[in-house]
């Protein structure tokens, strides 16, 4: 038999069923133990009545025993030692009672000093053969450990006593809670009536237990109604899905450390307490996990059950943003998505591209193989199975017409809505399928009538091709939208419009209405895509002329059903005729086109979005462009300088520095590469003032400083040298003269020369060839149109600088949102000139290749009606329309290519 390791005595089945269920061999720290040692000696509490006999002889007995090393084993029982009040403890917390609620309100280690002890009568424990050795308490208690019960319990409720020790009430608790969970698990039902259970072991052979009696005040209730499972510390809330459904033996034994609690426990919030109105509560103070049995499975970490609780909300701080609740990955937005988008829609054009080109290689194959030019396969010999051969053209064709759906869809919608290039390729697709169905259904007469031709292989190569320009087009756009979202910053051409800035513009020229086009910061590329895919000058035209092609067509149809030659002859002209005319180049030429203007803008960092921006740069007429794309810092350069009685010339140089480096241009860089950049020497200006045209003022040191051309200089009352002297050092007027007065004075006297640039040159050379004039916006004083025109060599009037009134024009003008912005282009002169280049040489060579395909269709028209009015045309062979087709098509894209060749 099992026997207790305190005193080596033999336990009976009710120990062992407490000693199983309360008790826990662990190694405690050594930290953790308490020094009995070092604990103040207190006097032995007498008790009296039922609690006191026997007593003396006991403590007698024990104090006779040898004492035992302590072995860190945790015991828990009524006699457990005193111990002296730690940080700490466990205490009695009142919760709600069990008896009336399906489930028990979960339990909290908390600390509560004050706290009072709850006690309860239970029913007394099955009587022991031998009394309970001393146990180790973990649990604070309020009787010395000198003094306990050695009254024997009977079976009998009635004998039970009225008062209990702490511990053994808390014992009984725990007791009646753990049976009653069993009883849950089991779901065993209470006999009325049964006597006291028996306690054994294994929990499958235990019985309800009798409910423990309330304090002497309240009645005696009896609940048949078993508890639910055991209310573990760690769970916050009640909830009747955190509870076990069904028996499990816990898995991990629970860390020792844990037992005491945690140091951030106190900071948790407490179990709410029950209502004022609410009976006491029978509550288990342990809140023990149950620990398994060796060879059992480990029960699941700590950490697992408090997953499963709902844990509070936890509301934020001031100052800290709410966190987000966690939620799908959502969509992109912005230029990610419309990247995304059209990175999607290149993958799906590619995939149809590829599909396309083989089926129509394949129906090509089949239209040969009628006309005798190619052998047949064995499996599908027209002579030997002309419905095969027919039924698998019509399957192929029908999986072209699959493929090529986007083209089909845009050329069918284009006769009546939006125009499109796809509207003749679409036409001819659907003739052909016309015929393919009345060749499989009269296989045999189709076979049979000489000359007759399958063109479904012409249809078939029509679609893949316009697939093909739309996938070229889609290429171009897709590059210049990575351009234009790259992160670099952008300025957008727009044509001015408002009528109150065209006519202060014109003041001084002698067109009244000119095209003005203006540059502003770019804020997005919102509507890019929409109007780089917008309608061209060449779907416009293609759709007059498809509805020509189409009624000659129909008309050669009737007037062969109108003879008499039957309905095959009939299908295969109008076939014939849809065919010839369609050009194979339909989109290639605009997909060309684009692609070609996007590679040629973007090496200048530009991108012209779209047809219509085409046509609004090929209109303009005036540039509005700043100085400063014109001369760099390094176009400034410092000829000589005269400094007037009472000046120095250390002195001008940096009050001309201090005042000109609050401004941007090219006398800032050279009057920094003057003093070589270093800008702290410089003296702060203040109430800078800038007079377009004129020069500068402002107060530096001090003193009022003045900087600018003669004229400003007479308008402010500075005396100056006569115009002779100023004509010798300019050089008649070659170099520029600035002057500089300080406090009213005159101090100084600049000679400046403006050197050109090369690319700018160029610019300009494109620019005087297209005759675009050029207004500009110039900080430097010195700077004239007649300077400007000098050092560049371009023909008078073509240079404009713009006043102070036209400037202010310009800021003021209102940024209309309607407005279609013609190019996207880097600051800088060289980018803004070769878009232009760019936009101009792509409306000429779509223009000119779109003209040629117009040719061919009217030609192919012309030969329609010549062969139908001598009743040929159905004879037409999948060969000679073939050539026919490619001669016109490559004639159209040679012209292309030429007309944008740099």
């Amino acid at each position: 038999m099992p026997k207790d390791k305190n005193n080596n005595q033999a336990m009976t089945k009710d120990e062992k069923f407490r000693s199983f269920f309360s008790t826990t061999a662990v190694n405690i720290p050594e930290e953790m133990t308490r020094r009995d040692e070092e604990l103040p000696e207190e006097k032995p509490q007498k008790r009296f009545g039922l609690f006191a006999r026997g007593k003396a002889d006991q403590e007698e007995a024990q104090a006779a025993e040898p004492q035992e090393m302590p072995t860190g084993e945790v015991v828990l029982g009524g006699d457990a030692q005193p111990e002296q009040e730690a940080d700490l403890e466990l205490m009695l917390k009142p919760a709600a009672d069990p008896e009336r609620e399906l489930a028990p309100w979960p339990l909290l280690e908390t600390e509560a000093e004050d706290a009072e002890p709850l006690r309860v009568d239970l029913p007394a424990p099955a009587p022991a053969k031998k009394p309970e050795p001393p146990r180790q308490s973990t649990v604070p208690v309020a009787e010395p450990a000198g003094q306990r019960s050695a009254a024997k319990t009977s079976c009998n409720p009635k004998n039970a006593p009225e008062v209990l020790l702490p511990q053994e009430e808390q014992e009984q608790q725990e007791m009646a809670q753990l049976k009653a969970m069993i009883n849950g698990l089991s779901e065993k039902k209470p006999a009325p009536g049964a006597a006291a259970p028996t306690r054994t072991v294994q929990a499958e052979e235990t019985t309800p237990a009798a409910q423990p009696e309330t304090a002497p005040e309240r009645k005696k209730e009896e609940s048949g109604t078993p508890l639910p499972a055991a209310v573990f510390a760690s769970v916050k809330e009640a909830d009747a899905d955190l509870q076990p459904k069904e028996k499990k033996r816990p898995e991990r034994k629970k860390p020792v450390i844990d037992f005491f609690g945690r140091a951030e426990d106190e900071e948790k919030p407490q179990a709410p307490s029950a209502p004022a109105d609410a009976p006491a509560a029978k509550e288990d103070t342990m809140s023990l996990p149950l620990l398994p049995l060796d060879g059992e499975a480990p029960a699941a970490e700590p950490q697992a059950k408090a997953e499963a609780a709902p844990q509070p909300e936890q509301k934020p701080e001031a100052g800290e943003p709410a966190p987000l609740a966690e939620e799908p990955e959502s969509e992109l937005q912005g230029p990610e998505a419309t990247a995304e988008k059209l990175h999607r829609m290149s993958a799906e054009l590619t995939l149809r591209c590829v599909l396309g080109g083989i089926l129509a290689v394949v129906l090509l194959h089949f239209g040969l193989v009628s006309d005798g030019l190619l052998p047949a396969m064995a499996a599908l010999d027209l002579d030997a199975a002309p419905a095969a051969f027919y039924g698998a053209n019509l399957l192929l064709l029908a999986a072209s017409l699959c493929v090529g759906f986007p083209v089909l869809r845009d050329g069918l919608t284009g006769l009546r809505g939006r125009h499109s290039a796809d509207t003749m390729p679409a036409l001819a697709a659907a003739a052909a399928l016309l015929q393919a169905v009345t060749a499989m259904l009269n296989a045999n007469v189709y076979r049979g009538t000489t000359g007759i031709s399958l063109l479904s292989g012409m249809a078939a190569l029509g679609l893949f091709l316009a697939l093909l320009g739309s996938r070229v087009m889609l290429a171009a756009v897709k590059g210049g939208y990575e351009l234009v979202t790259n992160g670099v910053e952008h300025q957008g051409a727009f044509r001015a419009r408002d009528k109150d800035l065209l006519r202060a513009l014109a003041r001084d020229l002698e067109q009244k209405d000119p095209w003005v086009l203006l540059s502003r910061p770019m804020q997005d590329a919102e509507g890019f895509v929409e109007q780089s895919l917008c309608e061209r000058a060449s779907e416009r035209r293609a759709r007059k002329v498809s509805y020509i092609l189409l009624g000659v067509a129909l008309l050669s149809g009737v007037l062969f059903l109108l003879a008499g030659a039957g309905w095959n002859k009939a299908v295969a002209a109008m076939v014939a005729v849809l065919c010839m005319g369609a050009p194979l180049s339909s989109t290639l030429i605009a997909g060309i086109a684009s692609l070609r203007l996007q590679r040629a803008a973007a090496a200048v960092g530009a991108v012209v979005p779209g047809w219509q921006a085409i046509e609004q740069l090929g209109g303009i007429d005036t540039l509005q462009i700043d100085a400063d794309d014109l001369f760099t810092t390094d176009s400034a350069q410092l000829e000589d300088i005269r400094i007037f009685k009472g000046g120095r010339i250390d002195r001008a140089i940096l009050y001309a520095a201090s005042v000109l480096n609050e401004t941007h241009g090219a006398l800032r860089g050279l009057f920094r590469q003057i003093i070589e950049d270093r800008t702290d020497i410089l003296f702060p200006v203040k109430d800078l003032e800038q007079h377009r045209g004129l020069g500068f003022s402002g107060w530096c040191d001090n003193n009022r400083i003045l900087i600018g051309t003669r004229r400003y200089l007479e308008k402010e009352g500075v005396s100056l040298p006569d115009e002779e002297y100023e004509a010798q050092h300019s050089k008649n007027g070659e170099l520029q003269i600035l002057y500089l007065a300080v406090s009213g004075n005159l101090h100084a006297m600049f000679v400046l020369k403006y050197v050109g640039g090369r690319n700018v040159a160029r610019g300009l050379a494109v620019l005087q060839k297209e005759n675009i004039r050029l207004m500009v916006t110039c900080q430097d004083p010195s700077l004239t149109a007649k300077h400007i025109t000098e050092v560049y060599r371009l023909p008078e009037g073509m240079v404009t600088v713009l006043d102070q009134e036209q400037c202010d024009a310009i800021k003021a003008a209102p940024a209309d949102p309607a407005d279609v912005c013609c190019m996207i282009h880097l600051k800088g002169f060289a980018s803004l000139t070769g878009g232009l280049q760019a936009a101009d040489q792509a409306q000429n060579a779509e223009n000119s290749a779109t003209t040629v395909q117009m040719v061919s269709v009217l030609f192919s028209i012309v030969i329609a009606a010549l062969l139908t009015s001598a009743g040929s045309i159905w004879e037409l062979s999948v060969a000679t329309v073939l050539m026919y087709q490619a001669a016109w098509s490559a004639l159209s894209i040679a012209v292309c290519a030429l007309k944008q060749h740099n």
